[in-house]
């Protein structure tokens, strides 16, 4: 599958407040300016495979944060954001080697795949009997997209994500899910069916793109342990209560809101922070205290000395009395809440040569 073509100021890569129809299993529609919705499409059961995956890698690889600041990861199909990854997709991967081989082989092969694909042979490999190796890789890139650009992503669930929906939604910034917060909901069996966990231990698997990883680092060893050695399915209750979700909405109207306008506040921040902040948090909390704080520190550097930073900060100490000043120019209850919501100033790229331009005429 050919690469879309990639995004620019002015010209995004879905116009439009109407879904169209990107790919064979994927739907995009623009609820405002910078923020794209992406929606998977494959009835009945909205199963995560390699196809899907590999038309979500073409998009997340065509954004650019002049002209895409958030992105939200939806489905199209009614109650469902993702049931589980392919079984039978597991099942090919299963059959690949007639015995059992252990991890360090399957990760040379791992190696080995994503080293033809960096030479473009990964289209070929997928016709053959080791297209679940591509699969596999083709998972982790897509979640490590995810995780590192300078996009804020957010998980709109509107039903059930176990598996390989449940790590998907892991490897988003934010996850807001349709549910009920109804006293002893986390025990209501119609509730956990439309919940979220990772029950790949019932059928003898492990979580293999990245929930053991995720689920470690969000909610510690214990939980980690607890959800993936029981794969029991938990309530969208008690998945907040874990600190698994963000936010928990009644029903689809409430979470299309929400994650909207979730998304255009944060499409406003500046993309370099929002990655800077993203590698600090996903690839330096997983180093050494002192490396992560090393790690931190350059991030630091690279995202103040950018232009749009520059801007804030000079407009930001003109004004220091109107925020944190006690007499007659402070004026906190009106300055805050620009500050917050990101109109303080237009942090997007090339915002700072703008306002200068304005001052000027």
């Amino acid at each position: 599958m050919a690469p879309l073509q990639t995004e620019k100021a002015g010209e995004p890569l879905s116009t439009g407040s109407r879904w169209l129809r990107l790919s064979p299993h994927l739907k995009t529609r623009r609820p405002s300016p910078r923020v794209l919705m992406i929606a998977i499409t494959n009835p009945p059961y909205n199963l995560l495979d390699g196809n899907v995956l590999s038309e979500l890698k073409r998009v997340l690889l065509a954004l650019r944060p002049t002209a895409t600041g958030a992105v939200i990861l939806t489905s199209d199909v009614p109650e469902i954001f993702l049931s589980h990854y392919s079984v039978q997709e597991i099942l090919d991967f299963s059959s690949l080697v007639p015995f059992p081989v252990s991890a360090g082989v399957v990760r040379g092969l791992l190696a080995w795949e994503s080293w033809s694909a960096y030479f473009g042979f990964r289209g070929l490999t997928r016709r053959t009997p080791l297209a679940p190796l591509a699969h596999l890789n083709l998972y982790h890139e897509v979640t490590h997209l995810l995780r590192s650009i300078p996009q804020i992503t957010i998980a709109s669930l509107n039903g059930r994500a176990f598996g390989g929906g449940c790590e998907l939604a892991l490897a988003c910034d934010f996850r807001v899910m349709i549910g009920s917060l109804a006293e002893g909901e986390e025990d209501n069996i119609a509730a956990i069916s439309r919940g979220i966990g990772q029950p790949e231990i019932a059928l003898g698997l492990i979580p293999g793109g990245g929930g053991t990883q995720m689920l470690t680092r969000l909610l510690g060893p214990a939980k980690a342990l607890d959800l993936c050695l029981s794969g029991r399915l938990i309530s969208a209750k008690e998945a907040l209560q874990l600190g698994l979700l963000n936010q928990v909405v009644k029903d689809q109207k409430e979470l299309n809101e929400v994650t909207i306008e979730m998304a255009k506040s944060m499409a406003r921040r500046n993309p370099t922070a929002i990655q800077c902040i993203k590698d600090s948090i996903h690839v330096g909390g997983s180093q050494s205290l002192a490396d992560g704080m090393r790690r931190e520190q350059g991030n630091f550097g690279e995202a103040c000395l950018g232009p749009e930073a520059g801007y804030a900060m000079s407009t930001y100490l003109k004004n220091i009395d109107k925020f944190l000043g006690t007499g007659e120019d402070a004026k906190p209850e009106e300055y805050y809440s620009p500050l917050v919501n990101g109109t303080f100033i237009d942090m997007t790229p090339g915002g700072a040569a703008r306002q200068n331009k304005r001052k000027k005429t």
